[in-house]
């Protein structure tokens, strides 16, 4: 099973930012759709070029009534491929009540933690997820809508820590069409018609109105929709570099401004002599390095937080995330942590500069595994010496689990 369109795209992601070293494993997330069927099999095709062992994974979100049937897919082509599967199925409605989270930040969370086990478990060295450029397309408009920086408008990365997504520059035009010819069947989610969710009324509404407004008569048209998210991944790419170069100069303004005596506090003169986009970058950076893990700043708070800097008004409180608040006095601005609060402070290494502030973080990286799911067999070390042997496959296996 060759995927023509979408190889060449994984070789050069592979040689690229998300490769791998050699000998790893490689953990996939497999929801039984289209995109991730298809980088499944393409990486099947190319394990043995890049000697990469695969382990897929798949979350029964317990959601639908056909849900089972996508996990039944998703176990098929495994065994088909001849690639370990690590499978569970969640009661993610009660997990989301119990965490305080819903919609679909809170089930991405819980996908995270799933994946994170998993990986585990595999003994993988990193996370392949099959976003597209038409999900970054999705996801560049979401962010301008929500009024967000260059930071975001910058889209996803190909690599964020053990995350990779080596599809970014496929079009899901190219999926399918390449599913097609291959005769692989996947699934269709009846979820991701509906209009409930904000990246659905995107990808149904707000893309086909572009593509109509720029192109009368062509709103159906998948070619021009693949154009469109070809140009919107290009122009994502570009807006990264000019992020990073912003993010190195927020740096250098964050540790001059940053006050010795107080770890939660800025010189707010000092910031104030700083050009708006770095005023705005160092306050972020403030927050991601003490708030809340998961709960970013919104395009609001940092305005008001930016008129407190310049306003320079004694006492002066602006409200912020998870009971959080930012004081005014004296030249100083400072974070308050809600009254009984357990803070921490993030060290320089685990800063992202470049993140969105609304983008999702896990609420508990270092989880344990949890129970209830399951995991298919273990990995070997990523940190083995390279033998030169090409890797052996291993028979599909998967191990259920009852809904919690």
């Amino acid at each position: 099973m060759r995927l023509r369109r979408l190889e060449p795209v994984l070789r050069r992601a592979l040689r690229g930012p998300c490769g791998c070293p050699a000998g790893a494993t490689l953990l996939v997330a497999v929801s039984g759709g289209a995109d991730s069927c298809a980088l499944l099999v393409a990486l099947a095709s190319l394990a043995r070029e890049f000697d990469l062992r695969l382990h897929a994974a798949h979350l029964d979100h317990g959601l639908r009534e056909d849900s089972r049937k996508d996990a039944a897919h998703v176990r098929a082509l495994c065994e088909r491929l001849r690639v370990p599967l690590v499978a569970a199925r969640w009661d993610t409605r009660a997990r989301m009540k119990a965490a305080g989270t819903s919609g679909e930040h809170g089930l991405r969370l819980l996908r995270r933690r799933f994946l994170r086990a998993a990986m585990r478990r595999a003994g993988a060295v990193a996370v392949a997820t099959a976003h597209t450029a038409d999900d970054q397309l999705e996801t560049v408009l979401m962010r301008l809508a929500r009024g967000a920086s260059v930071r975001g408008l910058a889209g996803m990365r190909p690599r964020h820590g053990v995350w990779i997504k080596p599809l970014l520059q496929a079009t899901r035009h190219d999926v399918e069409r390449d599913l097609t010819r291959a005769r692989i069947a996947w699934r269709e989610d009846a979820s991701n018609a509906s209009r409930a969710f904000l990246r659905n009324r995107i990808r149904l509404d707000v893309v086909p109105a572009l593509l109509e407004a720029f192109a009368p008569g062509r709103s159906a048209d998948a070619a021009a929709r693949a154009s469109l998210a070809r140009r919107a991944g290009a122009a994502a790419g570009e807006l990264r570099m000019a992020a990073a170069m912003l993010a190195r100069r927020t740096r250098g303004a964050f540790a001059r401004v940053t006050l010795a005596s107080d770890a939660r506090a800025l010189d707010s003169r000092a910031l104030a002599a700083y050009p708006e986009s770095i005023q705005r970058s160092v306050l972020l950076l403030l927050w991601d390095h003490h708030a809340p893990a998961g709960n970013g700043l919104s395009r609001r708070h940092l305005d008001a937080l930016q008129r407190l800097v310049l306003s320079r008004r004694g006492g002066s409180v602006v409200a912020l995330p998870q009971g959080w608040t930012a004081r005014w006095s004296r030249d100083r601005l400072s974070l308050l942590p809600p009254a009984g609060a357990i803070t921490r402070q993030r060290t320089a290494k685990t800063l992202h500069p470049l993140n969105e502030p609304t983008d999702d973080r896990l609420r508990s990286p270092r989880a344990a595994v949890p129970r209830e799911g399951s995991a298919g067999p273990q990995g070997r070390r990523a940190s083995r010496a390279k033998t030169g042997r090409t890797p052996r496959r291993t028979r599909a296996r998967s191990v259920r689990s009852g809904v919690s």
